[in-house]
């Protein structure tokens, strides 16, 4: 057990706060310090872009995660930013010279913190190896298919399912005529059937309200496709929440549905364009 109090009162971890959005460290920059988080939440994002100007949230770490354990042999640049979500209290040591001394006056102490840091890195390891087998699995399917089409990414979504523990799946896209406004093309409790039930969207975003669902527990992702469209799969459960993890694989495998939509248009533009030139 992580004994937060002894170490705040310790000469050796310094406190601070981090107010909301305010950036602990950003990606590549470099520092040797170890870190618990003592309250609130802390994001791990990594950017999207080359020019630095998206991120996306990797992970949210709560109180007693201990994070940039990789300091404590290695003084590489920092792989991700680290960002508050809201008002966030931390603790930090100097992971060489400042644990060292700190195991020689409290060796006790010293075990407790090494012990809980190797059961965290360890759970996050396993965590690892269920998203990287989901991408697999996933990966696995897509080769089977021989055809980018609408049944096909149907039959994907169907797939998903059984990989990743889901009740049902809904799937939507932007309506080509009206603005604010998404068509459910699929819905996988009807299977293998295509859908055109029109719903409204307010500021362009989809919420469960607007879906007219009560599910309690469910997972939005946005489908990267083109900055003028709007494509959604929206994943649902009826007995267990979605973990962080569990958001982390979904938006993982999304992006390979995203993939798929982005060349099931291309294929369809270019039959248009030959249809046309004929």
């Amino acid at each position: 057990m992580l004994q937060i109090n002894f170490l705040k009162n310790s000469w050796y971890f310094k406190e601070f706060h981090l107010q909301a959005n305010e950036v602990l460290f950003d990606e590549g920059e470099t520092d040797n310090n170890l870190y618990i988080v003592v309250a609130w939440k802390i994001n791990v994002e990594k950017y999207t872009t080359n020019k630095r100007n998206e991120t996306k949230i990797l992970a949210s770490l709560w109180k007693n995660e201990v994070f940039w354990e990789a300091a404590l042999n290695s003084d590489k640049p920092k792989a991700v930013k680290m960002k508050a979500q809201r008002e966030t209290l931390l603790l930090s040591i100097n992971a060489t010279k400042g644990l060292s001394e700190f195991s020689e006056k409290y060796p006790e102490e010293w075990l407790n913190l090494l012990k809980y840091i190797i059961h965290i890195s360890n759970t996050r390891l396993s965590k690892s190896n269920e998203l990287i087998t989901a991408n697999y699995k996933v990966t696995q399917e897509i080769l089977k298919i021989e055809q980018i089409n609408n049944k096909n990414i149907f039959w994907l979504i169907d797939k998903l399912e059984e990989i990743i523990n889901i009740d049902y799946t809904l799937f939507l896209e932007n309506n080509p005529v009206l603005e604010k406004y998404l068509v459910i093309k699929y819905d996988s409790r009807d299977k293998w059937k295509m859908k055109d039930k029109i719903i409204e969207i307010a500021d362009n975003k989809l919420d469960l309200l607007e879906l007219k669902l009560n599910d309690m527990y469910h997972n939005i992702q946005q489908l990267s496709i083109w900055d003028s469209e709007l494509w959604y799969l929206v994943y649902f459960r009826k007995n267990i929440n979605f973990s962080d993890n569990d958001k982390k694989i979904l938006t993982s495998i999304s992006t390979w549905i995203s993939w798929l939509i982005k060349e099931k248009k291309i294929i369809e533009e270019e039959q248009n364009k030959n249809y046309m030139e004929s």
